[in-house]
């Protein structure tokens, strides 16, 4: 069985595709969820409808566990459900930003943690009721010696959303992703426009300059990134989620807290762990907090 921690969308998405494939499933939810049907639309506008077991509590058995919530929730769900927690179960993170699986060691020393990103994407209509909005790359791979030895737990996974694979570097697929929500989230949740507007003129000169510091700060942690490489993938995601909107973008409509400290906020600690000047990083992070202050 697989408990997700988390019934947002990306959760319910990972769900509903292992439902599809006769896995047998359970959804933490922080509120009591009075739905027992998950209801899922995939890529291809095709209906489906799972019964789904939910609970507030994770149940005591040794199964992987995929946290699915915000990098902001990582720890409180940690500790809500450290209890029930078997040293051997494998803990997945599946978030944006970084530094959450650190803080994770610290509470799970014992447990084999993996950390995971993927580009699939889904829309939340209502609770347990999702539609898939994008297809993507999923990376998984391990953060500690005992996750490393998890590797096939990448077999289910990839039958229930294709094209998820094992990453012996993860860490360089977490800091391009780490990359990617540095150029599109900020920007999009303080103008408060589409992924896709981000095409104009003006938001590219500030992506190329912050690309730069960016490419500084992970340059200083032993992660090599060419600039036209870089940028040519952000604009491919640009153009791809034309008509989205980002997650911060969201939050920040919805006067929630973001994922800041995650993103940029992670990469302004390393930067000055390093000695690197990073202004227009710094400047798009205190204006997303600024944000969060008015709330």
């Amino acid at each position: 069985m697989w408990q997700i921690i988390g019934a947002g969308a990306i959760g319910c998405l990972w769900a509903a595709n292992l439902l599809r494939n006769g896995e047998k499933i359970q959804l933490i939810t922080r509120t009591p969820c009075a739905a027992d049907t998950l209801k899922y639309q995939n890529i291809a506008k095709q209906q489906f409808n799972f019964p789904v077991s939910t609970s507030r509590t994770l149940t005591r058995t040794t199964d992987p566990i995929l946290i699915c919530v915000k990098a902001t929730q990582v720890i409180e769900a940690i500790t809500t459900h450290k209890n029930a927690i078997d040293p051997r179960q494998v803990i997945i993170l599946m978030h944006n930003g970084m530094g959450c699986a650190e803080q994770v060691e610290k509470l799970l020393p014992d447990n084999p943690i993996l950390c995971a990103t993927t580009a699939n994407a889904s829309l939340l209509h209502s609770p347990l009721n999702i539609e898939q909005t994008g297809e993507g790359v999923t990376y998984l791979g391990a953060y500690n010696d005992k996750g490393r030895l998890q590797q096939s737990l990448i077999v289910p996974l990839n039958f229930a959303l294709p094209n998820t694979h094992w990453c012996e570097d993860v860490n360089e697929k977490l800091w391009l992703k780490l990359i990617i929500n540095m150029a599109i989230n900020p920007l999009t949740a303080i103008h408060q426009i589409k992924n896709g507007q981000l095409d104009n003129t003006i938001f590219q000169i500030k992506i190329n300059e912050l690309i730069d510091e960016a490419l500084q700060v992970a340059k200083a942690e032993g992660v090599i990134f060419k600039k036209q490489e870089i940028l040519a993938i952000i604009n491919q995601v640009i153009t791809l989620t034309a008509e989205n909107f980002s997650s911060m973008n969201r939050d920040v409509f919805y006067q929630r807290h973001t994922e800041n400290e995650f993103i940029a906020g992670y990469l302004l600690k390393s930067a000055n762990f390093h000695h690197i000047d990073t202004p227009v990083i710094n400047y798009l992070y205190q204006q997303i907090k600024a944000l969060e202050q008015a709330y």
